[in-house]
């Protein structure tokens, strides 16, 4: 998020907080449609949030502002919320009894088999294995 908020810093002027807010959207919508963990996608967002807010909407990191800059910072909110049900969706069983594809829904490892993340089954158990 410090990176797309730098990208959208250097893309658009200060008087840009709509272009801004859609760099940082798309950014958290991604990182939430990549990452399986709830937890992290959770506060990304949030951090995707305040630092629009504070950098990008306002200056010197004053998260008191008006009311338009947090308006935009719940979009940023809403497309995380999208990423992850897209992340969802696809572990969903396509028609006929169709496989889901559980290649999106591996967990994260580390050289061997060392999990780094919980088991990301959509209801935080894992199923049958």
């Amino acid at each position: 998020m410090v990176a797309a908020a730098l990208l959208a810093a250097a893309v658009f002027p200060p008087s840009e907080a709509p272009g801004r807010m859609l760099v940082m959207a798309v950014a958290a919508g991604v990182f939430a449609s990549a990452v399986a963990d709830l937890r992290a996608v959770a506060a990304v967002t949030v951090l995707g949030m305040a630092t629009f807010v504070g950098f990008l909407a306002n200056r010197f990191g004053d998260l008191t502002a008006t009311a338009d800059a947090w308006s935009y910072a719940v979009v940023i909110g809403f497309a995380g919320a999208l990423g992850s049900g897209y992340r969802f969706m696809r572990f969903l069983p396509g028609a006929a009894g169709q496989e889901p594809d559980r290649a999106a829904y591996r967990p994260f490892t580390c050289g061997s088999d060392a999990v780094v993340s919980p088991p990301d089954t959509p209801f935080g158990t894992s199923r049958g294995a």
